[in-house]
């Protein structure tokens, strides 16, 4: 909110008594001391000779609402639309603003605005008050220029806020010109200062403007970094380090973190001291720290002590939240009860995702879910996160399909008879689990199953083909790369779900938009071609089937990080021999339906030769190689 402002309306700012002048010094210096009831007795007995100033009305509902703990933004919000309305403003119309002196009103209302996290509508109107900048009184001016700036970082405007940064340096940092403005020195007809007066200036300006430019400067290097500008956001902060605050030492740490040095970010958190400002702030330095130490564990691979720290960040947060939550009664508004700056403070959701995540790579798939469906109420425009519930409902379905490479697993029911009666009894299906569910499961019911999985992935589907993609709560946009990837990923999460729950029509429709893309990596197009075929061998349809799996040569240049993602999946097959063995079983499946089964066993052959040299093959190969020899009489 503003500082306290002398009243001084329009209709009698000249009919101003020395009585009233001494009131209004008393009740700013009482504001200052945020000793807020004593202030408000002076207003009220400013407020008896002048009962229609609409400054003195104005901030006596700034002082009333700061009485109240910042916890009644209902009424403040209803005084503070009747106060303008009693001076002919109207806050939705930009275009009324057209006195300097009315910007106080807009400035407020962006803050309000702000805390509430409406922030395309704050920076449209803080921008029609930055249009009045070089008019604005100098504290004023300094709030109003790290708010425009702010908000264009929170609408990921970051271009546009380093070239706000450059221009509000060269005016109100620049020493010459600070001082100019500050003494008058620049301005004809002003008071003549002593030198003596002038050098008091500008020593209260040096030490007013140092904070103002390094918080220019720390909003400086949060542009760049989003930018990917790392070595300039080092020089910049080379420039404030010897202020050594928490807010510097985070973009450090974050800094290091972004170049990959996270032993080296690790080691700055430790140094950050942890401050109990929750509620002067809105934010808690012990859960920034928690959540950042998770990120770092995520990135190191070591999920488990990830969602442990993240855990530790939760429920500190929530503690804090209830601390300071007041008991409201209905009429009060929805706005009521927790203080203005803590309402858009929350981020408790932003920590369920994290959470989500780190419970996802600890393969915690259930409680993952229950995380990641909170996050998608807020943040339901990002695909990726739908990409992440369906991903959940897969691995909650089969976390691992290593049994379908173990040779161990029996796959003999049992024998009878001896000698030339002998009989081996197989078992009926390899897998007890591997039938389609008959059960009516609701798709439109959050739970981590198929049924939802497949709508989780149309949602996917649907959101991708935004020219802008939502990846909230993530600030960092969504490259053309990453893009295609994660096309891959949800056409190919689509593909198996839909075989999982037994339709191949919907299963070709997602591999046949995976192979038309020609910038999927290869392990997506190598799936995409197993996912078709076997679409196609389902539909009755194994010509087309072996035309699909004689195209795919995809497993002849997977690249090694890729296969090395995979192998951290602890998902098969995780080599290229491997992956070209269950190509082959899928031709030999194919070529056994239209009957070819000679070039079947052949190719079973060649399988079987790959896991003499240590390679894993499905324990699937087995089972047809026995039904081949049946069928060949053998």
């Amino acid at each position: 909110m503003s500082d306290k402002q002398e009243p001084n309306g329009k209709a009698s700012a000249t009919n101003i008594t020395d009585q009233e002048r001494d009131l209004a010094q008393q009740a700013l210096a009482e504001y200052e001391k945020k000793n807020y009831k004593s202030c408000l007795e002076h207003l009220q007995r400013i407020e008896e000779s002048r009962p229609n100033d609409p400054k003195v009305l104005l901030n006596k509902a700034i002082v009333e609402f700061y009485e109240s703990g910042l916890c009644t933004a209902d009424k403040f919000q209803k005084s503070f639309i009747d106060v303008c309305k009693q001076v002919e403003l109207n806050l939705e119309q930009l275009d009324s603003l057209e006195d300097v002196e009315n910007c106080i009103y807009y400035y407020n209302y962006a803050v309000f605005l702000y805390h509430l996290k409406h922030y395309t509508k704050a920076l449209a109107m803080i921008n029609k008050v930055y249009s009045f900048i070089e008019s604005l009184e100098e504290s004023l001016a300094h709030k109003v220029c790290l708010l425009i700036v702010q908000l264009h970082i929170d609408t990921n405007k970051h271009a546009e806020a380093l070239k706000l940064i450059t221009y509000i340096e060269s005016q109100f940092v620049s020493t010459d010109n600070a001082t100019n403005i500050l003494t008058g020195s620049a301005d004809q007809g002003c008071p003549i200062h002593t030198e003596t007066e002038k050098t008091e200036k500008k020593a209260n300006l040096d030490a007013a403007t140092d904070a103002f430019r390094v918080s220019l400067i720390q909003y400086r290097v949060r542009c760049l970094m989003e930018l990917n500008l790392f070595d300039e956001c080092s020089q910049q902060l080379n420039t404030i380090k010897e202020k050594q605050d928490s807010i510097t030492m985070f973009l450090i740490g974050k800094l290091e973190y972004l170049r990959g040095n996270h032993k080296e970010a690790l080691e700055i958190l430790k140094e950050i001291p942890v401050k109990d400002d929750f509620i002067e702030t809105g934010e808690c330095s012990s859960v920034l720290i928690n959540n950042n130490v998770a990120c770092l564990y995520h990135y190191a691979k070591k999920p488990t002590l990830s969602f442990t720290s993240i855990y530790k960040a939760i429920v500190q947060h929530q503690k804090n939240i209830i601390d300071v939550t007041k008991p409201t009664q209905v009429a009060e508004g929805s706005l009521s009860g927790q203080p203005l700056h803590i309402i858009g403070a929350s981020i408790k959701t932003e920590l369920m995702f994290n959470l989500g995540i780190s419970l996802l790579h600890a393969r915690k798939p259930e409680e993952a879910f229950d995380c990641l469906i909170e996050a998608v109420q807020t943040y339901h425009m990002n695909p990726r996160l739908w990409l992440r519930l369906a991903e959940c409902c897969i691995m909650t379905h089969k976390k691992s399909n290593d049994r379908d490479f173990d040779f161990k697993k029996p796959y003999i029911e049992g024998v009878v008879g001896s000698g030339k009666h002998r009989k081996i009894i197989l078992k009926s299906q390899l897998f007890p689990d591997t039938k389609y569910s008959c059960e009516a499961v609701s798709a439109s019911i959050p739970m981590p199953s198929l049924e939802f999985g497949s709508l989780c992935i149309r949602n996917a589907v649907l959101l991708i083909q935004n020219d802008t993609i939502d990846c909230s709560p993530s600030h960092t946009p969504i490259n053309t790369p990453h893009k295609d990837y994660l096309f891959g990923c949800i056409q190919s999460a689509g593909a198996y779900i839909a075989l999982c729950l037994g339709d191949p029509v919907v299963a070709l429709k997602y591999s046949q938009e995976l192979l038309k893309s020609d910038k999927i990596n290869k392990v997506h197009k190598f799936l995409g071609h197993l996912y078709a075929a076997e679409a196609l061998i389902l539909s009755d349809k194994p010509n087309e089937a072996i035309d699909i799996l004689k195209e795919s040569n995809a497993f002849d240049d997977i690249e090694p990080e890729i296969h090395e993602q995979l192998r951290t999946e602890q998902w098969k097959p995780d080599k290229q021999k491997s992956a070209k063995a269950v190509l082959y079983y899928n031709l030999a499946v194919a070529l056994t339906l239209r009957g070819d089964l000679d070039k079947a066993g052949e190719l079973l052959k060649q399988i079987w030769l790959s896991k003499i040299e240590h390679v894993s093959v499905p324990v699937h190969v087995v089972i047809l190689a026995l039904y081949i020899h049946l069928r060949l009489g053998k």
